[in-house]
């Protein structure tokens, strides 16, 4: 039988555990296939929740993702829609960004070189090309005849697939 919400002493140590049998802590983030959050979570989407109703998970965040009404209210992390990248913690990788901190998208700049002229270069392993108008020249992307149609979208992102954020409380 479950115990919606009650927790019990872990065997040899000061921590809780839940019916579950986990010792997650507040402020902790899981990933879920579930559509609607467990008993002791919420759905890490930026609301702002109670102070004192969700007092050990404010004592966990404070205001790092938003300070609510500024009294009596915070905000959770808002995960939605995001990919999660480890904070740097000093490995120089990210540097400057702390835990709780956002960037936008971007595409790292980079050129690409399109030989302007005659209609075939010759020669053994050289590519024939035809002239082009402009070496600004963009079309849609087309298939290399191996890899398949290329995928185009608003955005540059890995395959992926979205579960629900969670956060202890």
């Amino acid at each position: 039988m479950r115990r919606s919400g009650r927790y019990k002493r872990k065997t040899g140590t000061a921590g809780l555990i839940n019916e579950y049998g986990d010792d997650m802590q507040p402020g902790d983030i899981v990933h879920s296939a579930r559509t609607t959050a467990p008993v002791g979570y919420l759905i890490a989407n930026g609301a702002a929740v109670s102070r004192a109703t969700y007092g050990n998970l404010f004592a966990a965040l404070g205001t790092a993702y938003g300070a609510g009404d500024g009294a009596t209210t915070f905000n959770l992390p808002d995960l939605r829609g995001e990919f999660i990248r480890g904070a740097d913690q000093g490995r120089g990788v990210d540097a400057g960004r702390v835990a709780g901190s956002s960037q936008l998208d971007a595409f790292q700049g980079h050129t690409f070189s399109l030989p302007l002229g005659a209609d075939s270069l010759g020669g053994s392993g050289v590519q024939n090309y035809r002239p082009i108008a402009s070496a600004n020249t963009s079309g849609a992307p087309i298939s290399d005849g191996v890899n398949g149609a290329p995928r185009t979208a608003t955005e540059t992102r890995p395959r992926n697939v979205a579960l629900l954020p969670l956060i202890k409380y």
